[in-house]
């Protein structure tokens, strides 16, 4: 079993609840300079130049690379945790 996170989101959520929670969980993780804005329908969590966050409340996505991630809103650490290694460069570069 796995602990509760320390960034829950309430039921039913919206765009702006997960952007927030999101964002406090990659500053949990040693990240800043993250911006987010939010309206009623989408969230948006910047990063980095390079990583941006989507939120509709119920999903959280990103395009990364050429690649799509996709995460449930109420997986926000793992959400997190994939992000801040996607912002973070590779060795060597």
């Amino acid at each position: 079993m796995h602990p509760a996170s320390p960034f829950p989101l309430p039921p039913g959520a919206g765009p702006a609840a997960t952007a927030a929670a999101l964002a406090r969980a990659l500053t949990a993780r040693g990240l800043s300079g993250i911006y987010i804005a939010a309206d009623v329908r989408v969230g948006l969590v910047s990063v980095t130049a390079t990583v941006t966050a989507w939120t509709d409340g119920r999903q959280i996505w990103c395009n990364c690379g050429g690649r799509h991630y996709a995460w449930p809103a109420a997986g926000i650490d793992t959400a997190a945790s994939a992000l801040a290694a996607l912002a973070r460069p590779a060795p060597g570069t």
